[in-house]
């Protein structure tokens, strides 16, 4: 529950507990995080380098996924400052959830050739596993691609 001004409480409603858990992880950038963080702690320049996205934009995005519990913020006291971001236990948990979403999608698009997935296709040609990240350098690469063909 939130405290509006004036004392009055607002609490949200969610259809189902999986409506509920969408809505933390929803948008463009939540999940690609997520993978980010997976794997160690990064820093802020660093996920604005490699997710191609404004500060303002990961801040936000940071911001909500803390909020929720899932990614912890450590200050550092140094100049210039340091800030990194790092899974919560609860964050790892919903990572390996994805991982799995990730693995049923490839699944079902596996019999439909009209569906092509570029970055899961990338992922094992470089023998990669886990949920892919798509940078603006992904993408630029992928649109010569298909414009080559």
């Amino acid at each position: 529950m939130k405290v509006l001004k004036g004392g009055l409480f607002l609490t949200k409603i969610f259809n189902t507990d999986a409506d509920y858990a969408l809505s933390i992880i929803g948008g463009k950038w939540k999940p690609v995080i997520l993978y980010l963080l997976a794997n160690h702690p990064r820093r802020t320049g660093e996920l604005v380098k490699q997710l191609g996205t404004s500060h303002k934009v990961l801040s936000d995005q940071l911001r909500e996924l803390s909020d929720a519990g899932i990614v912890a913020r450590k200050s550092f006291n140094t100049i210039p400052p340091h800030v990194e971001y790092r899974l919560t236990p609860e964050g790892e948990n919903l990572y390996a959830a994805l991982r799995y979403l990730n693995y049923w999608g490839e699944q079902q698009v596996a019999s439909d050739p009209n569906i092509k997935i570029m970055c899961t296709d990338k992922m094992k040609e470089l023998g990669e596993e886990g949920l892919c990240v798509v940078t603006k350098q992904h993408l630029h690469h992928w649109k010569q691609e298909i414009v080559r063909k």
